[in-house]
Parts: structure tokens; sequence; C-alpha cells
């Protein structure tokens, strides 16, 4: 492929900004003229410091692929299609048919979205990547499927744990040759997110977080059962939904060291009981503020350093929380510092890069 005849295009999630932002973008969309966020240019684009996932995993391969060659960068809520030339390198996020809906997801893709309809309607090109999370539980990904299977020539698994690629041939995208995937672990940039927490309630007395929606793959049903049985358990939920006996701390909050140094001279530990999730960036992110983490394999996380907790098994749960609130500090933070290392190995943007960079044929 020549660098000079080429184009990346990249589509994935893109802040909206404020409201006077988007009414910007929506009027240059009436009159048939690219959005602000079209060239890549970062002044254009209403980043917000910290760049939380999913917008870290935008800025972060939008800033590789501009070392590359020209880019343009699209919404995945976009719709149309983007006629490639056979030179063109296309990488597309899909959505589901009628977007991401509460409660479950539906089983096709939007036809109309921009990554659908370019994946479909460019036979000719032959560099065309879908890039999407992925756990293997049908309902998360089964919309994907036909796609994946016959219109992408590659598929890009972001944030996807080790857990959900170990069966592969059993996921909904398990006839798919495995030199044609790549799976990627979730990155993190330690340096924006300092430890802030350094002490802990006394025994006894320490009290839960959890941080994250509601939706069915979060699994907070098995929260709400711990809370129910665990004699004398508090917990802090931030984050949208309702989970019955916990705190409502607050619905959204920018997880700045100065908002986490406050929830840290309260809450204690992390917990995370989802069922099928591709590594939820809220974790590396309690970890690098300090929290010791507990929570299921499902989560995307499997690591001695990370307690273990069961999606279902609720009193094995109440058993681990017990014995973490009976620990000394010292342990608390060795699990901790050996948290820290772990993702300093594991979940590092270099790699992320530099593994998704190589896949794609830029290096």
């Amino acid at each position: 492929m020549s660098k000079n005849t080429r184009t990346i295009h990249f589509v994935y999630t893109v802040p909206s900004g404020g409201r006077i932002r988007r009414i910007i973008d929506k009027v240059l969309q009436i009159i048939y003229l690219p959005p602000l966020y079209r060239y890549g240019i970062d002044i254009l684009i209403p980043w917000r410091e910290p760049v939380r996932a999913p917008h870290s995993i935008s800025r972060k391969i939008l800033h590789e692929l501009q070392k590359h060659g020209r880019v343009r960068f699209y919404s995945i809520f976009e719709k149309g299609c983007i006629k490639l030339t056979p030179e063109d390198i296309f990488i597309g996020e899909p959505i589901p048919d009628k977007g991401f809906v509460s409660g479950t997801r539906p089983t096709v893709d939007d036809h109309a979205s921009i990554t659908s309809r370019t994946l479909r309607e460019n036979p000719n090109n032959h560099h065309k990547f879908l890039i999407t999370p992925f756990s293997s539980d049908p309902r998360y990904i089964v919309f994907a499927q036909d796609l994946a299977e016959h219109y992408a020539d590659k598929v890009i698994l972001v944030a996807t744990g080790d857990i959900w690629t170990r069966d592969w041939k059993s996921t909904p995208f398990g006839t798919i040759d495995l030199k044609n995937v790549l799976r990627l672990d979730n990155a993190i940039n330690p340096t924006e997110y300092p430890q802030v927490k350094k002490k802990f309630n006394p025994k006894g007395h320490r009290k839960f977080l959890y941080i994250g929606h509601t939706e069915w793959y979060k699994n907070t049903v098995e929260l709400e059962r711990i809370a129910a049985t665990m004699p004398g358990f508090v917990g802090g939920h931030i984050g949208g939904g309702h989970i019955k006996g916990w705190k409502k701390i607050v619905d959204f909050a920018r997880l700045t060291p100065e908002f986490m140094s406050r929830i840290g001279q309260e809450y204690d530990i992390f917990i995370n009981t989802s069922s099928g999730d591709p590594q939820a960036t809220t974790i590396l992110e309690a970890i690098c503020f300090g929290f010791p983490v507990a929570c299921t394999r499902e989560t995307g996380y499997d690591t001695p350093s990370i307690m273990q907790l069961d999606t279902t098994d609720t009193h094995k749960n109440v058993e681990v929380l017990t014995r973490i609130q009976q620990m000394e500090e010292s342990e608390l933070k060795k699990f901790v510092s050996e948290s820290q290392t772990y993702i300093r190995e594991k979940h590092d943007w270099k790699t992320f890069l530099d593994k998704t960079m190589v896949f794609i044929g830029l290096r």
C-alpha cells in the first residue's frame, strides 16, 4: 500500500462535547459538511482529561494512525457508506440495530451505520478491519457475527480478557481463523491515575465500592445479593442505575485524583461481579488509585493479586469479602502494589498500539 495514495478511515467513539458543540456538528451535517472531528485535529475534538475509555482508545489509536498517513475520523453513530479505494484502510466498530438499548442487545447490527455499510459495500477493498470489545457471551457480541465472519478481512478484539478467547471455537466468532484475529488487553496510563488511597478503615469496618452501570453483563444482581447476605455490609455505587442495598454516591463523576481521594477517605475495596465484561477500565483505574480489587474472572481480569469472586456463588463471595475485612492493612497494600506491577507489565499503551499497527500492516 502506498502511504501517499491511501486514506486510513477510523470509526470509533467520539466525545460529543457540550450542547453548543452538538448543535454545530448537527448544522454541519444538515448542510453536508463534515463534523469538526473528521480530520482528527485535537483542538476540534472535545477530549476531557483524564480521557477515559472508550474515548482513550479512540484517541490513542487515532494519534498512532496519524503517524502513518492521512486519517479520517468518524463516530460509530454516523450513517452512510465510505467509498474505499483498493489502497485505503478501514477500521470500524459496529453497533447493534437500534443502538445500545437497555436490558440486552439486538441480535443483528445496524445495517445503516457507517461501519456496517462500509464493510458490506466495498468488496474490492481487502484492508477492512472490524474492531470491537468482545466477550464470548452471545448476548454481548452476536449482533456483530455476520460482519466479522463475512465482511471484515480481519478482526481486532479490544479490551478482551483471556477468559473470552480460551475456547474460541465455541464463541460467536469461532469460525474465524485466529490468524485473522488480534486480541488486545485494555490499557491505561498510570500517571493519569496517581495513587491517592493510602490507608484503610479498621478491620470489620471497611466499605466497598463499585463504579459502573447496571446493564445485564455487569451482573449487579450479585452485588445486591452480597449486600443482602453479608452482615454489616456497606457499599457505595458511582454510576447509572440503582443497586439495592448500596448507597448511590453519584450517577456520573469525572474520576479525577481529587475526587477519588475523597472517595478513598470513606471506601476501601473495589469490587465487580460482571458476568460478561470486556475488561472494565474502572478496575484498572481503581488499582492505579490504590484500591485493592476483588472481582470475577468474567470481568476479563485474572491474576493472583486481584482477589477472585464468583458470578453467582454469593456464599463464596461473602466469605472472600469477610476475609478482606479482617486482613492486615499491610496485606491490602501488598495486593495493590502487585496489581500495579501487573498493570505496568500487561496493560500498557505501547504494547497495545504496537500490536495494533503490526496487525493492520502499518509496521
